[in-house]
């Protein structure tokens, strides 16, 4: 009977734990629309043909240090009417350096750490070849997991210690 207290206190321990360190996340979600945005950048021949090379560029901003993923997703049709072409995506903090730059954008998810608070700016470079409309989504998650991993750390050193306690 006792063991089994123990192991049901121990999980729910754990699970509580976990509840705290993923109660802290909070995300940001920036669509990038070509021709849609009010707070991207674009560049278009006229008002129905969103053709030609582009630069969209968005902001988020970090209201304390952490850790982000920016989860990168294309939306179109690409292997049937190559409607967006992106050949470029940086991240830069706010002195303008870049902190991240690849060309592979399909479903891609880019860890950045250690991150000061501040606002940092993420650039898309490409072509566009198709209608009004051509799209990408791209979201941007704070992680807490130097938080979560304090409060699992904690809650060893606490077994540990009951355990040693209950064994004198």
């Amino acid at each position: 009977m006792k063991l089994l207290k123990r192991i049901s206190s121990a999980i729910l321990g754990l699970v509580s734990l976990f509840g705290l360190g993923s109660a802290t996340a909070v995300n940001y979600n920036v669509d990038l629309t070509l021709g849609q945005t009010h707070t991207f950048n674009h560049l278009h021949t006229d008002s129905y043909d969103y053709s030609g090379a582009f630069t969209d560029t968005g902001t988020f901003e970090l209201s304390n240090a952490g850790t982000v993923n920016v989860s990168i997703v294309d939306n179109e049709l690409t292997s049937v009417v190559d409607l967006l072409s992106v050949s470029a995506f940086t991240v830069y903090d706010s002195s303008s350096n870049a902190l991240f730059s690849t060309s592979e954008l399909v479903n891609t998810v880019i860890p950045l750490s250690n991150l000061a608070a501040g606002v940092y700016t993420l650039q898309f470079v490409g072509d566009a070849n198709g209608i009004f409309g051509a799209a990408y989504d791209v979201t941007v998650s704070a992680v807490p997991l130097p938080a979560a991993a304090w409060f699992f750390g904690t809650a060893l050193i606490g077994f540990a210690a009951y355990s040693a306690r209950r064994a004198v």
